[in-house]
């Protein structure tokens, strides 16, 4: 009876083997958690990217589209190496101007695709232009980065577009002009 008295009064404890194993399969499920916890954050980030060039390429098909199907003046065309500038009279506006001078370039010193919207033309050939004196103002817009290539060809009812800029998709389009 006195063995029988010492068994229940005995605790009950983890042996070293036990503690070595629960410590183990811890680490075990907090790697596994870890590595899924990274592989969630890097492909967040791909989609982020992702999500961010076609956001970039519909702004840009959008912009073009708007401008170029509501022209109403001849497209001035200025080919360049690698680069085509283009401006034009539309009704588009983004920025409330009436019948604005729209210029599409690639500028060489950041190689991005630039949109300006202006009230009047505006002269590239002029060195540190910044506006004219007669009350010309414009708003400029930095569409995309990386910017390799920028072709367009004017035709009668259309025209033809070619861009190329390192996060985005090539954008090659075929833009249906509105009666002038």
């Amino acid at each position: 009876s006195s063995d029988l008295s010492e068994a229940r009064t005995v605790k009950k404890a983890f042996t070293l083997v036990e503690m070595l194993i629960s410590v183990l399969l811890t680490a075990i499920v907090f790697t596994y958690l870890f590595s899924t916890l990274n592989s969630l954050k890097s492909s967040h980030s791909r989609y982020k990217a992702s999500a961010k060039s076609v956001m970039t390429s519909q702004t840009i098909f959008s912009l073009l589209t708007e401008d170029i199907t509501q022209i109403r003046s001849p497209m001035t065309i200025v080919h360049e190496a690698g680069y085509d500038r283009f401006s034009f009279t539309t009704d588009h506006s983004v920025y409330g101007i009436a019948r604005p001078w729209v210029h599409y370039y690639i500028s060489r010193m950041e190689n991005a695709l630039i949109r300006i919207e202006a009230t009047k033309p505006i002269d590239f050939s002029g060195s540190n232009y910044i506006g004219d004196l007669n009350g010309t103002y414009f708003f400029a817009d930095k569409l995309a980065v990386e910017c390799t290539s920028l072709r367009i060809g004017d035709n009668r009812s259309h025209a033809d577009l070619l861009l190329e800029c390192g996060k985005i998709a090539p954008i090659v389009m075929t833009l249906y002009k509105g009666d002038r």
